[in-house]
């Protein structure tokens, strides 16, 4: 019985699905996959920055934040999925990076997922457009790419910074500083 009730509510949601390509849908869980991987990712840097024996709260601090933005991504994204018809289809979280051997080396590792992502989000445009789909190309443009590309430049930021300090007590002041909010967040 249970069944019946579920095989009519998905026929409902296909009713009001218009110019949705299974091949976008299919790419788009992929992005929800993506954002979450990050997510996890992101919120395991900022508990292994919190750990006593690294104690950097500014890097804590950005990377917690970083870890919301993503979850926030891929339910915006779950959002217009149902919004479009389509069917959510969430996989396993792969196991994150447990912890960084210093501040760079975790910022670099920062700027490589938002770059993936990016360039996921880039070939998802692409296949929107191929799929003549605006109502997708839309969304995507209004709202991830500037923000990717403005993530992807403070990141890059960090890690000139970084680059620059070359010692514990650059990689401190580098701390102090994103701990104080002079930052203006990914």
């Amino acid at each position: 019985m249970a069944w019946c009730f579920r095989n009519i509510r998905r026929h409902m949601c296909m009713l009001m699905r218009q110019n949705f390509a299974k091949s976008c849908e299919s790419k788009l869980n992929d992005q929800i996959n993506m954002e979450l991987k990050a997510c996890h990712q992101y919120l395991a840097m900022a508990y292994h920055f919190d750990r006593s024996d690294i104690s950097s709260p500014g890097l804590h601090r950005f990377f917690l934040q970083s870890s919301a933005e993503e979850r926030e991504h891929a339910e915006k994204i779950m959002k217009y999925m149902n919004k479009r018809g389509g069917l959510i289809v969430l996989s396993s979280v792969p196991e994150p990076l447990p912890c960084f051997a210093s501040s760079l080396d975790a910022l670099k590792h920062a700027l490589k997922m938002e770059l993936e992502v990016n360039q996921h989000l880039l070939d998802l445009h692409a296949l929107a457009g191929e799929e003549s789909d605006p109502n997708l190309c839309d969304f995507i443009e209004a709202n991830f790419l500037q923000e990717q590309v403005d993530g992807q430049k403070i990141l890059a930021d960090y890690v000139c910074q970084l680059e620059k300090a070359h010692s514990d007590v650059g990689d401190y002041l580098f701390d102090k500083y994103m701990g104080a909010g002079m930052h203006t967040g990914k």
